[in-house]
């Protein structure tokens, strides 16, 4: 499914958007995108709703750009699932303000993409419409929870999608599927839209979007910032990279796809500093992101049900990293989270003093190759939990603790986030890096991610 792609589907947006100004061209790029879904969608079922008609008049500057939405996200005029097995059919009236903005600059939303229910979980499904499938081989999950979007881009049903991210949740999907994601930093742009009856999180939760290449991400950056576009570039970098000192919490095969790209990024020509990390990777930083996002989440939960979640041990046994701290946070103490959030601030602080000096940090997205689909132990409306443990080098973890291993402390920093492919494991699905920039110069992180991908692309072949 990432293979013969038509040509008009894979060109960059920036030639993309110049040609949709002509209506034949319009024409050929929705067709193409219409008879591309209908070939594919059966088997990697990446869309909760589609609607492929172009539109009559182009206005510009993006020209009537087909983009996809994740079904967290609203946009006006389509009902919206969150995952849900029994939806609401109404349809949002309002878009968020991202989507608002796109529409307004000529975008048009042409699907709502897939997500597991509520965005809870890092594979896609649920069960009144089945499991997104990544296109790489149907076999394997998609990841989660923007997997809708990420197996859409990626197999040619989708040229741009919206997405959003958590713990991981634009970067592991992206990771698994071969395509590029940038979470910008927080609160750059606004993150309504994503929680039912306006309600948001005031931390972590960020929308963001998925593409084919970097400089697709990078146009559409520009697109939205407007006359401050492209103010803060560089032409050389420094990037501290992500080399352990010990055993490393990723399984062999993961392991030996980020050696070879670490081998291959320091031939590139970008300096590059070798760097454990240990600052980021502290128990505090687990403990932090847990309380907090379950403090903030425990809000939108009626107190039964957090109190039931909580009196169920064994998901928090199985993930002393994840979902003990997030329980933790369920008890909304309000002391322990003005505490929580000071602390957060102070470490945010620490990091940027410590990554002074250097452009960006890479690191693996996960240390999991992307997994044969996996289902819960125990599914209770959505709420999962997987009694599967992956074996490290670092020892075993279970699901939840081994995939956030490196998302949570780069969650944590609020900065700038951009995904690339680097590689593929021997089951030919990809697996990517996070590469970390510094907050507010995403301009710079775009343009440095630019370079690696040019300077070292993840495949050969036909997919990119």
């Amino acid at each position: 499914m990432t293979i013969d792609i038509p040509e008009i589907l894979t060109r960059p947006l920036r030639e993309t958007v110049a040609g949709l100004a002509n209506e034949a061209t319009r024409e050929a790029l929705y067709g193409a995108l219409r008879a591309r879904r209908e070939d594919v969608e059966p088997v990697v079922n990446a869309f909760e709703a589609r609607r492929e008609q172009s539109p009559r008049t182009a206005k510009g500057p993006l020209n009537g750009l087909p983009v996809t939405v994740k079904d967290q996200i609203a946009a006006g005029g389509w009902p919206r699932t969150f995952g849900l097995e029994r939806p609401s059919r109404r349809a949002d009236r309002a878009s968020a303000t991202i989507v608002a903005r796109l529409v307004e600059l000529g975008a048009e939303v042409t699907g709502k993409t897939a997500l597991p229910p509520n965005a809870l979980d890092f594979q896609t499904f649920n069960r009144r419409r089945g499991r997104t499938n990544n296109p790489h081989d149907p076999r394997f999950t998609a990841g989660g929870s923007s997997g809708g979007g990420a197996a859409a881009v990626a197999s040619g049903m989708s040229l741009l999608d919206i997405g959003a991210d958590l713990a991981g949740s634009l970067r592991l999907p992206a990771a698994w599927c071969g395509v590029t994601s940038l979470t910008p930093t927080e609160d750059a742009w606004p993150a309504d839209g994503m929680l039912p009856g306006g309600q948001r999180l005031q931390h972590f939760a960020r929308i963001g979007p998925i593409a084919r290449r970097v400089d697709d991400l990078a146009f559409l950056w520009d697109c939205l910032a407007g006359a401050e576009a492209g103010k803060e570039t560089s032409g050389s970098y420094r990037i501290g990279l992500w080399t352990p000192d010990g055993p490393a919490p990723m399984e062999a095969a993961a392991r030996a796809v980020w050696d070879g790209f670490s081998t291959r990024l320091a031939a590139t020509g970008i300096a590059v500093e070798t760097d454990p990390m240990r600052l980021l990777f502290k128990p505090e930083s687990y403990r932090l992101f847990g309380e907090i996002m379950g403090y903030e989440t425990g809000a939108l939960i009626p107190a039964p049900i957090r109190w039931l979640l909580r009196r169920d041990r064994s998901p928090a046994r199985r993930s002393p990293g994840f979902l003990a701290h997030v329980h933790a946070g369920y008890r909304r103490d309000g002391a322990r989270h003005a505490d929580n959030l000071a602390r957060m601030a102070a470490a945010r602080r620490e990091a940027a003093a410590r990554f002074d000096g250097l452009d960006a940090l890479a690191l693996p997205v996960t240390g999991l190759c992307a997994f044969r689909h996996l289902a819960p132990s125990s599914d209770r409306a959505g709420v999962r939990d997987y009694a599967q443990r992956f074996d490290t080098a670092a020892g075993p973890l279970f699901y939840f603790d081994a995939l956030t291993r490196f998302t949570v402390p780069v969650t944590l920093l609020g900065w700038p986030v951009v995904t690339l492919p680097i590689g593929r494991d021997a089951n030919g699905i990809p697996l990517g890096v996070q590469v970390v920039g510094k907050p507010g110069r995403e301009r710079v992180l775009l343009d440095l991610c630019a370079t690696i991908e040019t300077r070292l692309p993840a495949y050969s072949g036909t997919e990119r």
